[in-house]
């Protein structure tokens, strides 16, 4: 009984990585790479805020390398620009005005979000890609709220 939990896991994992693909394999890799190199650059953070953190910074990555392949300008490049001012200002201060203001920002987005994904038909490149967001901004909200949490207690 004590492998459920994760053999759950593996198998939303590998549905989801079936159903989204490419869409879940960028800001994995990237969320994963950002971990790797948290470690090695920043080893006085603690570790649970550099999980929220790495988490963040793959869906940073993938969040530019779209809106870089397809040529986006304005007012679009906000998302990525408080997304970056967010984590840095996380990864710098860990601690609830970072979390709070990360919060906002990904309760929002996500929000939007979930209104285009509800909006798509099942199968439609956007829809996955919507469906990743979604998951990498729960990841986020979940992983700074319980680093937040844990490290008030230690």
């Amino acid at each position: 009984m004590k492998r459920a939990p994760a053999i759950v896991a593996a198998v939303i994992g590998l549905l989801v990585g079936t159903y989204a693909g490419i869409h879940l394999l960028i800001p994995l890799v990237a969320s994963a790479a950002a971990w790797w190199l948290g470690r090695r650059l920043l080893p006085r953070l603690d570790a649970r805020y550099l999980l929220a953190a790495a988490v963040q910074t793959g869906h940073l990555v993938w969040l530019a390398l779209g809106e870089v392949m397809l040529g986006i300008r304005g007012p679009d490049l906000l998302d990525p620009i408080i997304l970056l001012i967010g984590v840095a200002w996380l990864v710098a201060r860990p601690g609830l005005a970072p979390v709070v203001v990360l919060t906002i920002y990904q309760s929002v987005a996500l929000a939007v979000n979930a209104v285009a994904f509800v909006h798509l038909p099942v199968g439609h490149t956007l829809h996955k890609a919507l469906l990743v967001h979604l998951i990498w901004r729960l990841l986020a909200l979940v992983l700074m709220w319980r680093a937040y949490a844990q490290a008030g207690r230690a």
